[in-house]
């Protein structure tokens, strides 16, 4: 009987920051509609609808001092332990994010040298083999890089890949935003390998859709809902649009 090579994830590691928000910290916030007036109604009324409708109670954001790359890294190092692969055996580092690296008190983003290249050099991977690049891909970036690791693995080309889905979205997230309340941070990854089956496991399928003509715009960068903030670029989300969508 013919053995198919199938992709499965041998390894998982997460990274999740130390700082919690609960909702009870937008209380002191200064919610502006998108033309800069105040929101005519108490932030109480305003935070009470947003769990309703999102169930979210407390996001964590990361320390000052720690960037994208850093805590992708962290959890890297833990998805190549709990695989038990040789890091220098790793074929593709594939590291899903939208902004980079953004420094505490700003919103530039970082993108030189690749997040994938920052994270390869903090495991101290020699391997020049090991390819290392980025996927911005918005919300579902780290499913189209496993999607990308399981066409490397099945054509033959790699064994093993790392892929990490990494983001601090609380780095550019404009505090006058009342939709700033959904951005968190954190990093995930896995080791995805390849192995011999009679019968196919691991990924079996997936199905992708970018439905640009009508909705490219639901997420985009724009000016702080502050006028007076005219430094810093933030991410901009049309809420309720981009809740239908999905739902």
């Amino acid at each position: 009987m013919s053995h198919n090579i199938c992709a499965v994830i041998t390894g998982s590691g997460s990274y999740l920051p130390t700082r919690q928000i609960p909702n009870s910290e937008f209380l002191k916030s200064e919610f502006l509609e998108s033309n800069g007036q105040p929101i005519n109604r108490p932030n109480e009324e305003i935070i009470s609808k947003f769990q309703l409708i999102t169930g979210i109670d407390e996001r964590r954001y990361v320390e000052d001092d720690l960037v994208c790359s850093d805590i992708a890294f962290f959890a890297a190092e833990k998805a190549i332990a709990s695989s038990g692969i040789d890091k220098e055996t790793l074929d593709y580092i594939i590291v899903a994010h939208n902004f980079g690296d953004v420094k505490s008190g700003g919103t530039h983003s970082d993108f030189v040298p690749a997040l994938a290249s920052r994270v390869k050099h903090k495991l101290a991977i020699e391997n020049p083999f090991t390819v290392a690049y980025d996927l911005p891909f918005g919300c579902p970036g780290w499913l189209q890089a496993l999607i990308q690791a399981n066409y490397f693995i099945k054509s033959g080309d790699a064994k093993h890949i790392l892929v990490i889905g990494s983001e601090t979205l609380s780095r550019i997230s404009d505090p006058h935003d009342r939709d700033s309340m959904i951005y968190s941070d954190g990093a995930g990854a896995v080791v995805l390998s390849a192995v011999e089956s009679e019968t196919p496991v691991g990924i079996l399928s997936h199905v992708t859709r970018t439905d640009a003509l009508e909705h490219a715009y639901l997420l985009r960068m724009a000016g702080s809902y502050n006028p007076e903030d005219k430094r810093n670029v933030y991410l901009k989300m049309n809420g309720r649009k981009l809740y239908e969508y999905a739902l």
